[in-house]
């Protein structure tokens, strides 16, 4: 008969399996967020760094942020570097939140896909956000401060359905790099309806696209 894990053990194993996806997809690159929700910007872009993985999570832990995101892409996080003790909160409300949240893990590593809503000034509870996207599996909320740092991560889509609109147009480059280079969201046309703004912005690549468009008017 199989031992049955123990809940602080299946966390610790979802905490080490979505770093390295985190890593992946939110740390190694930006993206630019386009939407017709957007009324203050007319786009965002978003910076995820290693340091925001623990506000995803939902544990409490002694370790600085950075450090306990290093464990768990290493593989080296141990079951008394973090625990479910939060001020105001009791142990059974504290993981209640972090089931919700490693269940919706996995949910966020393509956020910026076809289908994915985006909100600005997102509220819920005592949460608020500047910017928030959402999937059927999670809402992901964002504080804006420049760029987009993700804050919260709740468990299916949250956004209000009155606010909300679909991406029109994601754009992603490397962390560090100046341009974006690629267009995971979008087509020519929504690309030049934004060139004024996001010149600057575009890679060779993405100029020669708005250029080739110029040039057949």
């Amino acid at each position: 008969m199989t031992e049955q894990k123990s809940f602080k053990e299946r966390v610790k194993e979802a905490l080490i399996n979505n770093a390295y996806s985190y890593k992946k997809y939110y740390v190694n690159y930006e993206y630019l967020l386009s939407s017709k929700a957007f009324q203050k910007s007319e786009y965002y872009i978003v910076a995820a760094y290693e340091d925001n993985y623990l506000h995803l999570t939902g544990v409490h832990t002694g370790l600085d942020a950075t450090t306990f995101f290093e464990k768990c892409c290493d593989g080296t996080l141990e079951e008394n570097d973090f625990d479910f003790c939060k001020k105001g909160q009791n142990e059974s409300e504290v993981k209640g939140s972090v089931r919700r949240k490693i269940n919706s893990l996995p949910a966020i590593m393509n956020m910026f896909g076809i289908g994915t809503l985006v909100e600005e000034d997102f509220e819920k509870n005592r949460i608020r956000c500047s910017l928030a996207a959402g999937n059927v599996s999670a809402t992901l909320g964002f504080v804006v401060a420049g760029k987009a740092k993700p804050m919260t991560l709740l468990k299916g889509n949250e956004l209000n359905s009155a606010k909300s609109k679909k991406l029109d147009l994601v754009l992603r480059r490397k962390s560090g790099e100046a341009k974006f280079s690629e267009m995971m969201i979008g087509t020519d046309e929504q690309l030049r309806e934004h060139k004024e703004v996001l010149r600057g912005l575009l890679s060779e690549k993405l100029q020669e696209l708005i250029s080739i468009e110029e040039t057949m008017e």
